[in-house]
Formats: C-alpha cells, structure tokens, sequence
C-alpha cells in the first residue's frame, strides 16, 4: 500500500495513453501526484500537433490507461523496482478551474509549475483500482485504500518526491560491505525480513553478479536484490521504528546496517 501511494503521488516517470481515440496519442511526459485531498492529478505541456484536439476537450472525460514506472536508486545499474498499472477516466480542466485548483495550494509544486508554463494543461483522473507489479508479484489495489492510506498521515502531495530525494542521498552512501551483511543476515534468518521473489539467476551482465543493491527505500523499510551466481533474491528489510519522515531516511539505514550513511 505504501508503494503504490508513493508511486500514485509522484514517485517513477508515468505515461498516458487514450486507448479509444484514433490513433492511440501517447502523453509520455507527464507530472502526476495526488492533491492533499486525494484526487490523482496529471499535468503536462501540451503540442496539438502530436496529441489530437478530441483528446484534450475540456469537461469531456476520455478513458485512458496508466503506466507508471519506478526505478531503483541505484547511480550505476539500471533496475525497475515496481511498475503500477490503471485504467481511468481523466477530465482536462478548463484553464480558469485549473488555475483556481492550483490556487488553493492542493496541487503538488511541480504539477503547478508544469500546468502553468506555455501549453500546460492540468486533468484528474478518476480510477476505481490500481495493479502493483513488485518484488511480491501482481497486487491489485483499490483506490479507496489507498486514499484512506492517503488521508491518514501521508502528508502533503510533496512526500512522495521527499521520500524519493531522501532515499537516492542515502544510498548513495551506503557501504557495500554493510549492505552485503544486511543482506547475508536477511538470507540465514537473523533479522526480520521478507522474502518477496526467490529466482533462478538468467540474463543481466557479469558485472553485476555477486552483487548486492538496494531496490527501494520507504519510511517503511528497505527492498534489497542479492544478485548471486544461480539464484537472484529479493528481500524486504523493515526499520526497527514506526513510520517515519524522509529525513529520518538516512539514519534508520545508519541504524540497519550498522555503517555511517548521509541523510
């Protein structure tokens, strides 16, 4: 539930595709997150030469699908942490509702600043479940949980970004060592851990083998991948406290591996 809030607010790179207007347009450059009441809100720059005009009528909902990708923080490997599937029915805003939602402070600050350039253009959508693809396989989510889960405490619709930036500084930092033991300590057993897939090792490069990544970092926890020779784990390591604040990221990984990581 916490992934794919923080996927739904902001966290991974989206894309739109109108699967029932002709042609199919495709809106790949997309700033998504949730108001602070929850409504899943989508901005971008707009060119009417790539995106038909029966697909951008305001007041007119269209049915669209979707796809929203998120990537492992990791600077030198390239891994998809979690990919969140939906099909919804989104509503181009008329400019002067746009502008009166955005000035009511609802809207993250980036979808305010994408919708008020040249060409911007800001829609909700309206989804009744979310599919989550993770390290645990395929999840289906309905949105009420997730704005319940939203309403309860996730903040402004800027966490998701926070938790984000938080988590790439830390494990920048991490001590390879470290990780290496935390991930030794998840396989024997000795700390409280969850194993989410267990595989047979196929594809990838030679350097990556015998390695140790972290996948994701939530207020929650850690997802880590142990790349071995013949099997790839995928492991969820929980922080020892409550759900905390992205900048209390860098210190409960100091706390679970035992090593001095920059918050």
């Amino acid at each position: 539930m916490s992934l794919a809030h923080r996927m739904l607010a902001g966290a991974g790179r989206a894309s739109v595709v109108a699967y029932r207007v002709p042609g199919q347009p495709v809106l790949s450059a997309v700033a998504h997150g949730l108001t602070r009441r929850g409504e899943l809100v989508l901005a971008a720059t707009v060119d009417p030469a790539i995106v038909p005009e029966d697909a951008l009528v305001t007041g007119e909902p269209v049915d669209v699908r979707m796809d929203i990708t998120k990537v492992a923080p990791e600077p030198d490997v390239r891994i998809v942490a979690a990919s969140a599937h939906l099909l919804a029915r989104l509503e181009w805003l008329d400019p002067l509702d746009a502008e009166l939602l955005v000035g009511t402070g609802e809207v993250p600050e980036l979808l305010a600043g994408v919708a008020a350039a040249p060409g911007g253009r800001l829609a909700v959508l309206d989804a009744p479940r979310v599919l989550l693809h993770d390290g645990s396989g395929v999840t289906p989510l309905d949105y009420g949980g997730i704005l319940t889960h939203h309403l309860r405490g996730a903040g402004s619709g800027d966490l998701a970004q926070d938790v984000e930036a938080a988590g790439f500084d830390a494990v920048m930092d991490v001590d390879r060592l470290d990780l290496a033991s935390v991930c030794d300590a998840a396989e024997q057993g000795w700390i409280p851990a969850h194993l989410l897939t267990q595989k047979p090792s196929a594809g990838g490069c030679a350097h990556t083998t015998g390695r140790d990544f972290v996948v994701d970092v939530d207020a929650t926890g850690v997802t880590v991948l142990r790349y071995g020779a013949r099997l790839t784990s995928v492991y969820f390591v929980p922080f020892s406290g409550e759900r905390t604040a992205p900048a209390d990221l860098g210190a409960n990984l100091q706390h679970l591996l035992g090593a001095r990581v920059a918050a």
